[in-house]
């Protein structure tokens, strides 16, 4: 049976590319019929922290990468990986070493963490690498062919008694029965140094994926610098499971001109090798697009449920759920995460619109509120039944009026919402209903009257 991995350590928050690597080895055990397992990489003590640990399970769990079996943590196995690490001391494949004061190592001068029977005060413990070649016959890259020459004898055994990620790392997946490690080609280099212990131990070495890396449209490395990169943020901020498994999963995979997949067909059509050589590009846009048209498909009744939480960060609680779905196509048509529909259809629900002072300053008060007058006059003529009759109405008074759109729009739009940028103005009257349009266009016209007489004082 195909078993694959993932091995995150908790030093820090769960990295995009690092979800992808999950989903990779995920989806590559379910389309083989085989099992995928979680381990945690946790033997850093000084760095691990709980809040990165549970972050990092809780996210999987949302994404439903769940482990198959129990989670191992490196952390309490430690008397295994000292077994291990004797076995080789004794069979002459490890040796001790004197830290010397000038060797630049994360060895030197370390406290004791790790009492056990090989600790020897001011010594640790190498791994004999061999000389001759070693090939990586790796999956997605093919042959790769590593010189031993220049390979020096790691440390497997620090000098404050704990093990170091590569003899962990081997003994684990031999462990765990691990048939395939899926991971970024950042790793490619330890390859050749664990097949070697994997062989000083007598296991069978598994095969071996390396996954090219994630870069930033500008062709970096996808770091901080290129945005929200952790998968907490991008869950918090609104965007499905479903578009990030998608999204991810098309990062650096394909099936022909395909470009939206269920989890299922995932399952069913992936394999290693369509996996691109080449570096996969991160495109903020490409994944923001995709999850609108995710939103887009959903029913109306289910994105209304998600979208409450993120109204009630701006302290709106009371909400009725049939004018939210009314309301909801407009900020679907024109935003992409859960939070952003959110933050777009405020104004739809205060009473008070709280007016931009900057935004503002681009208005006429004097000349723009003698407009307004005439709109509000108008729009109280209109019985608001129907939003192509609205949008009738507005013409009207243009021909009446001897005006382009331009001259009284932007007015109304931001009367109406407090903002510059907005849907259709017949479409935020019809939605809003004639009282609340007729209040906030009054309140606003009381507004810019006070303003206009502040000016001229």
């Amino acid at each position: 049976m195909i078993k694959t991995r993932f091995a995150p350590s908790p030093t820090g928050w769960l990295h995009i590319g690092g979800v992808r690597t999950a989903l990779y080895s995920w989806l590559f055990a379910k389309n083989n019929g085989g099992e995928f397992y979680l381990r945690i990489d946790d033997t850093d003590k000084s760095r691990s922290d709980q809040k990165y640990l549970d972050s990092i399970l809780s996210s999987l769990d949302e994404l439903d990468l769940k482990s198959d079996k129990d989670v191992i943590y490196q952390s309490q196995r430690l008397d295994i990986y000292i077994d291990n690490v004797e076995i080789l001391l004794n069979n002459g494949h490890a040796y001790y070493d004197k830290i010397e004061i000038n060797e630049k190592t994360k060895d030197t001068d370390l406290s004791l963490e790790f009492d056990n029977r090989l600790n020897k005060e001011g010594h640790v413990i190498r791994f004999r690498n061999p000389k001759q070649e070693v090939v990586v016959e790796d999956l997605i890259h093919g042959p790769v062919k590593f010189s031993n020459k220049a390979i020096h004898d790691i440390v497997i055994l620090r000098s404050n008694g704990m093990p170091t990620y590569n003899i962990t790392s081997v003994i684990d997946d031999n462990f765990m029965g691990i048939t395939h490690i899926i991971r970024g080609d950042d790793h490619l280099n330890n390859t050749p140094v664990q097949q070697n212990i994997f062989h000083a131990l007598g296991f069978d070495i598994p095969k071996f994926a390396h996954l090219p890396m994630i870069h930033g449209t500008d062709g970096k490395r996808l770091s901080k610098r290129h945005g929200a990169v952790n998968i907490n943020k991008f869950l918090e901020d609104g965007y499905l499971k479903e578009s990030v498994i998608n999204y991810l999963a098309k990062t650096g995979w394909s099936h022909g001109d395909q470009e939206f997949f269920s989890i299922s067909e995932l399952k069913k059509l992936f394999s290693l090798n369509k996996v691109t050589k080449s570096s996969a590009i991160f495109d903020y846009d490409k994944l923001n697009w995709l999850n609108q048209q995710y939103i887009k498909k959903m029913d109306l009744n289910d994105v209304a449920k998600l979208i409450l939480p993120y109204l009630q960060t701006h302290n709106l609680f009371d909400i009725d759920m049939t004018y939210l779905k009314n309301i909801l196509s407009l900020g679907i048509e024109r935003e992409y995460t859960l939070k952003e529909i959110a933050k777009s259809l405020v104004y739809y629900f205060i009473e008070e619109i709280p007016y931009d002072t900057d935004d503002f300053k681009k208005f006429n008060p004097s000349k723009d509120n003698l407009i307004l007058d005439k709109v509000i006059k108008k729009l109280s003529d209109n019985n608001f039944e129907d939003e192509d009759k609205l949008g009738l109405c507005f013409q009207e008074f243009c021909q009446e009026n001897g005006l382009k759109f331009k001259d009284f729009g932007p007015v109304v739009r931001f009367g109406l919402t407090g903002r510059l940028k907005a849907p259709a103005i017949n479409e935020i009257c019809f939605l809003l209903g004639k009282t609340r349009t007729i209040d906030r266009l009054n309140n606003f016209h009381i507004f810019m009257s006070n303003n206009a007489v502040a000016s001229n004082e």
